[in-house]
């Protein structure tokens, strides 16, 4: 590792590593039997965020070490094997660039996991929309990544499928949507293809349901139906909702574990949060009045809380009522990240080890300690004391 600059106090950390070859056995599009890696001893909570006062926000980092179109429409997931954040993204005409950040949770320090294909090589001869990728590369090409990814616990790898692709110059077609999957394993620094007809489109919604060992996608199209990827057997199917139920672009789901729901907040009009039932695909509009959860900075479980926490504007949160099916305008804190403006999708992530809600954006990586509960009245959530 080498340090590249120090930005604004902070550390930034360059770490490029050799791509492990395939495990024995393994072929591209197979899903793992487990985990690739064996699990890190149990992590500890960072001391900094420990001593965070409930209810505040806090800078921990600078943003990540690429330019700032890696985050254009992109998003990224917490790798909880490992205590990473990790971003892909770039696509359309913000970056060219298609390589991995994460972002060390203990130590509070980002690195970027290897060089990214060079500009020259997107060229028509050279794009496999199919594939998603390049055909000389083994890795995804660039893409708006939206909350389009999740990490999954169960193979110890962060996926993603589809996205909005290259989109400059000559590029035809400009922002292609492949229907492809994809796993990136953290430890052996590499990604593996999975599958080549789940679905596409731009501004999609993902979520690991922990129950069933699935991933469950929402396009975001008009009138989409909710896939499902198969851990266990690598392979999709879709879903009619009950009833079918408008989407629209920049999608962000969540789900609740305790209750067996997926909560799905809406940033194409701001005013559309579905809970959606993933043994019946019923769907059941929220009350949208007091908060709307839009796409901006992402929506996220609070476990510990039993709560849905949506991060929006400059910025501001949001807390959703499951026992009253309602989204609450949250009181304070003061500060947090700004220039949430700057297209900013899925970076919102709760960490189990440190109890704190990860951000990262254009303008710094950022962490919110959340209350031991909330109270609700007239549309307002407030931090319980």
């Amino acid at each position: 590792m080498r340090t590249l600059a120090v930005v604004a106090g902070w550390m930034l950390t360059f770490s490029a590593f050799a791509s492990a070859d395939p495990p024995p056995g393994s072929t591209p599009g197979s899903p793992p039997s487990g985990p690739a890696t064996q699990p890190d001893p149990a992590h500890q909570p960072n001391a900094k965020l420990a001593a965070m006062k409930p209810h505040t926000w806090l800078q921990i980092g600078p943003p990540p070490p690429s330019p700032k179109g890696i985050m254009a429409y992109s998003g990224g997931v917490l790798d909880t094997r490992h205590n990473v954040f990790l971003i892909f993204g770039g696509g359309h005409a913000d970056y060219w660039g298609n390589e991995v950040c994460a972002f060390d949770v203990k130590t509070l320090t980002w690195k970027k996991m290897y060089e990214p294909d060079a500009r020259e090589r997107y060229t028509n001869d050279n794009i496999d929309n199919t594939h998603g990728k390049l055909k000389d590369s083994e890795k995804p090409y660039t893409r708006h990544s939206y909350q389009m990814l999740a990490f999954v616990p169960t193979a110890d790898r962060m996926f993603i499928w589809s996205g909005c692709g290259p989109g400059w110059g000559s590029i035809a077609p400009t922002c292609p949507s492949p229907k492809d999957a994809w796993y990136y394993d953290f430890a052996a620094n590499k990604w593996q293809a999975l599958a080549t007809d789940g679905p596409s489109g731009y501004g999609g919604g993902t979520c690991y349901d922990s129950k069933r060992d699935v991933l469950w996608a929402l396009p975001g199209d008009s009138w989409p139906p909710l896939w499902k990827f198969d851990v266990k057997t690598g392979a999709w199917s879709k879903h009619t909702m009950k009833p079918e139920t408008s989407s629209g672009a920049h999608v962000n789901l969540a789900y609740n574990a305790k209750r067996d729901l997926i909560l799905a907040g809406i940033a194409g009009d701001g005013k559309r949060s579905y809970l959606i039932n993933p043994q019946t695909f019923q769907v059941e509009k929220v009350d949208t009045t007091a908060f709307q959860p839009g796409g901006s900075g992402g929506l996220v479980m609070l476990p510990d809380q039993d709560v849905g926490l949506s991060l929006v504007g400059d910025p501001t949160l949001g807390v959703f009522n499951f026992d009253t099916k309602e989204w609450h305008k949250l009181q304070g804190p003061e500060g947090g990240p700004k220039m949430m403006g700057y297209a900013v999708y899925g970076r919102l992530a709760w960490s189990p080890v440190d109890k704190v809600v990860l951000f990262v954006g254009p303008a710094g990586t950022w962490a919110y300690k959340p209350p031991a509960g909330f109270e609700f009245e007239d549309g307002v959530a407030k931090a319980k004391p």
